[in-house]
């Protein structure tokens, strides 16, 4: 990926290791790592989303802001010729608003944010999935993706929302980065027009 700055977003389940997998591949491409809802709110997001208590919808549109915060900030970086690597993005707030029964249109904000070159939906076996959780620690937002029909409702509308799709199971850190990597490059080789030979 030595050509123009790219913004690539990773999305998936909690504990397929996007976190991880994202930071490893944006140190492999030389890109700049991000997150959303972003480093300013590291310290402070649960008492954010505590003080909304049970209104999904309040939750849904501050995770909305940090994706358009964040999202300028990485379009910005890309202008000047550096990718970025995003952990989560918009197809995640949107998805599990959804799943969460947001009934609220938040698709139609999507006008106004800046919109990632490539949206790559990591996927893993269940299996060690609920493993990486338990080894963890739960959070409430984990448990709730251990329920299989909101489990099936998030990773279905993330995959209507990703451009491609990587299955990393029983990869390891650096296999893992290696194949979506490839499959990013691959993308981008049949996205760009082919020069053709000279007659």
């Amino acid at each position: 990926m030595n050509d123009p700055g790219r913004f690539i977003v990773l999305e998936g389940l909690d504990g397929v290791g996007k976190s991880t997998l994202a930071k490893d591949l944006a140190a492999h491409l030389d890109a700049q790592f991000m997150s959303t809802p972003g480093a300013a709110f590291s310290g402070i997001r649960n008492q954010v989303l505590d003080a909304f208590g049970s209104n999904q919808l309040a939750k849904a549109l501050f995770y909305t802001a940090t994706v358009s915060s964040e999202g300028t900030k990485a379009r910005a970086i890309v202008e000047q010729g550096r990718s970025v690597v995003m952990d989560r993005y918009w197809a995640s707030t949107v998805t599990y608003a959804k799943a969460r029964g947001v009934t609220a249109n938040l698709d139609a904000l999507a006008n106004g944010l800046a919109m990632p070159d490539i949206c790559v939906l990591i996927t893993l076996d269940e299996a060690t999935r609920l493993a990486r959780l338990r080894e963890r620690g739960m959070t409430p937002e984990d448990r709730e993706t251990i329920s299989a029909s909101f489990c099936q409702a998030v990773l279905k509308g993330l995959a209507a929302r990703s451009t491609i799709s990587v299955d990393i199971s029983g990869a390891d850190r650096s296999q893992a980065v290696t194949r979506v990597a490839a499959a990013i490059e691959a993308y981008f080789d049949q996205a760009s027009p082919k020069m053709e030979d000279p007659a």
